[in-house]
């Protein structure tokens, strides 16, 4: 049972921030980005790079 707690605490660490996720979205149906900072601006940068589409 403490090898399970430890491995999901350790999954939840791993796991992006959902401004991250915002962000991926975001640049997946080409919105302006909101910020251009922090785990949202990551995010959207990865979208971009990942597709090569950029909405400006």
């Amino acid at each position: 049972m403490l090898v399970q707690k430890q491995a999901q605490i350790q999954a939840k660490a791993k796991a992006k921030p959902d401004s991250y996720y915002d962000g991926e979205f975001d640049a997946a149906i080409a919105l302006y980005p909101k910020s251009y900072e922090g785990d949202y601006w990551q995010g959207y940068l990865a979208q971009v790079n990942k597709t090569s589409k950029t909405p400006f």
